[in-house]
């Protein structure tokens, strides 16, 4: 649950909006926004400053941003790895 919350987290700010990040994880808007305020809520912090229809990073997200790649593309290695080897 938390790898999918961090995904639709890094798809808004890589799209720049959350529709634009609910296209790219073929979801509904609501659901990418709910799931970047259910991981804001696991970490007692704030990632994003909402102003009006758009955001800007926190402090902290922008660490958790940076941070968060690295760990997505080491779990979807770890994920093709396990999935080559079972072949």
């Amino acid at each position: 649950m938390l790898l999918r919350r961090l995904r639709y987290f890094t798809a808004v700010v890589e799209c720049g909006t959350f529709t634009g990040a609910a296209e790219r994880c073929k979801v509904s808007q609501s659901a990418v926004s709910q799931q970047v305020a259910a991981l804001e809520s696991s970490l007692g912090v704030s990632l994003l400053e909402r102003e009006g229809r758009g955001f800007r990073l926190t402090p902290a997200g922008e660490y958790l941003y940076k941070n968060g790649i690295p760990l997505l593309k080491q779990f979807e290695k770890l994920c093709s790895e396990t999935v080559r080897l079972a072949d």
